[in-house]
């Protein structure tokens, strides 16, 4: 069996196993992980911004630096893009105008909260006390910082004398 080999001939061979090798090597990158990954312990995980999340207090400081308790009404927060707050206090739905600042990172956001307005029902003694508390809460507001917690995201407001209540992103019912 003789054959005439040329240059080209013996050059075919090395590009056809050229091209299976880029092939396989392109569809073993292109593939994505069918596995969800799932957050553990040093995996981070992608956190809201302060605003355009729906925020369900878990945990207040008073005034007097005493916890309040959270009914089983918590309050929550929304801040609109536009700086508008708004929300839930415990018996009536609050608002106020909301200036979040410019920060490097999500660990010392400036937050202030303008003068708070709210409808005016009236409820049970301690969903009473909670709405003062956290409407009280709101007006001396300095700053925020959202962090990963055990259950996912906590937005954490501070005022003068440090930590005043932490918040998680409303969960889908």
């Amino acid at each position: 069996m003789g054959g005439t080999f040329t240059p080209m001939t013996r050059l075919l061979p090395s590009l056809a196993a050229a091209a299976v090798i880029v092939a396989t090597l392109a569809s073993c990158a292109s593939s994505p992980d069918p596995r969800p990954a799932a957050p553990g312990a040093g995996t981070p995980i992608l956190l809201p911004g302060i605003d355009r999340t729906e925020w369900t207090c878990v945990e207040l400081i008073g005034i007097d630096g005493k916890p309040v308790a959270v009914t089983d009404q918590p309050p929550s927060l929304f801040i609109s893009a536009e700086g508008r707050a708004s929300g839930f206090a415990g018996v009536n739905r609050y608002f106020a105008e909301a200036t979040v600042g410019n920060a490097i990172n999500y660990d010392n956001v400036p937050l202030r909260f303008g003068p708070v307005g709210a409808t005016r029902m009236a409820g049970p003694p301690e969903r009473m006390a909670l709405e003062d508390a956290f409407t009280s809460m709101l007006g001396g507001v300095r700053s925020a910082a959202i962090a990963s917690g055990p259950r996912g995201a906590v937005l954490t407001l501070r005022n003068e004398r440090g930590d005043c209540a932490r918040f998680e992103p409303v969960r889908a019912q």
